[in-house]
């Protein structure tokens, strides 16, 4: 039998969070799989950021049509009108606007995940909705949440995020059913400073009213179904605790700089993760990479992050002599075996920004490495990169523009940290998926 949840000792590792230290927030995204999560998990936050004058918006991603499966008084389809109705009274409760709400209406406990028929059109749907709401907190389900609607959510979210163009924002998670159904699977390993709980004692009353305009699913409202869902009291006491806990996990907020560790472990699992050997995409892009850049006499070149070698071969070609460096060991094992006849190209091993090399370069590249790094490390990197071209030296960069949950940058956070900081930019081209910029440095 699984050992149960400890939640005192979950809530008890949380560290405080106050109001002012959500004022630098703008835009919330509020993602919720059935009506009456967003009362039972987030009415709290969504009131202080609503007194904060942060704009909320909130997404509904079932039609909540399965609580009461056999209830002949409300089939599904007015079932759903039902807890519809109840959601939009709890977000008026909340002050939230009525333009800033979105409605889904995936089926109710069979909500399409990953892979699944219909998921593609939610991330599209949710993809263009993120485009304009550009929110810079968005509230979802936690990831491994013991309900199929809550982890398909999460992962509608992060599919969204990777197809959309929009600046990294937060993601907070929080948990409803690991409180009561957790297995060990489930339970979050979480780092110091990962979980975070608001005091929201002041908005408790509130939040008490918001629960209970969920009448559907808090009462026998629904009397013609014995087999049908209700939240218990002692469900409900877990949020009426006057804190709200949210999750802030590294592992999709990720802030410091990539390891070394990280790239080796992506090597040892695939020789080729992304697949720069054989990808037409990647081909179509080093091309296009190659042709932009001026021509001229390059002495001395710089490749930042030169992987196995692929693109370091095409450089190696018009440069007399070329630094190829590499965080991993094991990548630069193959690029070094990959050019083993090219003469002109020296090999290090060293990441950015500690370990960039000494000298003085005509030509430097960073092709789909500076989103691996903190803002604090690009800024350092920006710095060398400038003291280490010569005069009127080019610099090019590459980056793939989607959101990655694993990198701490988006590539135009990247690109858009050089523009106008002692670069003049001679070349600019953007596709669906990645942008390329060739700056020169000024005199």
């Amino acid at each position: 039998m699984n050992k149960p949840f400890d939640k005192q000792k979950f809530w008890k590792t949380a560290i405080s969070i106050a109001p002012q230290d959500l004022k630098n927030y703008t835009t919330c995204l509020v993602m919720v799989p059935h009506p009456d999560d967003e009362s039972l998990a987030c009415a709290g936050l969504i009131a202080t950021l609503i007194n904060l004058n942060v704009e909320v918006f909130v997404i509904l991603t079932t039609d909540g049509s399965k609580s009461h499966p056999n209830s002949q008084k409300y089939p599904a389809e007015k079932l759903a009108e039902l807890r519809l109705s109840e959601l939009k009274n709890a977000l008026n409760l909340l002050g939230t606007k009525e333009e800033n709400w979105r409605f889904y209406g995936a089926e109710d406990a069979s909500m399409p995940g990953k892979g699944m028929p219909g998921f593609v059109d939610l991330v599209d749907r949710l993809g263009a909705d993120l485009i304009q709401i550009k929110p810079d907190l968005i509230l979802v389900p936690y990831e491994l949440d013991p309900h199929c609607d809550h982890r398909a959510t999460h992962q509608l979210l992060i599919s969204a995020l990777e197809q959309s163009k929009i600046g990294r924002p937060r993601i907070w998670e929080y948990p409803i059913w690991l409180y009561e159904h957790a297995i060990a699977e489930d339970i979050p390993k979480l780092d110091k400073g990962e979980l975070l709980a608001l005091e929201v004692s002041n908005y408790l009353p509130l939040k008490v009213k918001c629960i209970n305009a969920h009448q559907s699913q808090v009462s026998h409202l629904i009397d013609d179904d014995p087999n049908g869902f209700i939240l218990l009291p002692e469900v409900i006491d877990n949020f009426l605790t006057e804190r709200e806990y949210f999750m802030e996990r590294k592992k999709i907020n990720p802030e410091a700089t990539l390891s070394e560790n990280y790239f080796e472990e992506l090597y040892s699992k695939n020789r080729d993760p992304w697949n720069f050997e054989t990808s037409k995409y990647e081909e179509y892009k080093y091309n296009a990479t190659i042709a932009a850049i001026p021509v001229g006499n390059y002495n001395q070149a710089l490749e930042i992050g030169c992987s196995i070698g692929v693109l370091t071969g095409k450089i190696a070609t018009f440069c007399n002599h070329l630094v190829a460096i590499d965080i991993s060991n094991t990548a630069l094992t193959q690029a070094k075996e990959r050019l083993k006849s090219a003469s002109n190209v020296e090999f290090r091993l060293g990441g950015i920004p500690t370990a960039f090399p000494q000298g003085n370069f005509d030509l430097i590249l960073m092709s789909e490495v500076g989103y691996y790094l903190s803002m604090e490390d690009l800024l350092l990197t920006r710095a060398k990169i400038s003291n280490a071209l010569n005069q009127n030296g080019i610099l090019v960069l590459v980056h793939w523009t989607h959101f990655v949950a694993d990198y701490p940058l988006t590539g135009d956070e990247v690109h858009n940290c050089f523009i106008d900081q002692g670069f003049s930019r001679l070349h600019h081209s953007a596709t669906k998926d990645y942008r390329l910029d060739v700056l020169k440095k000024l005199n």
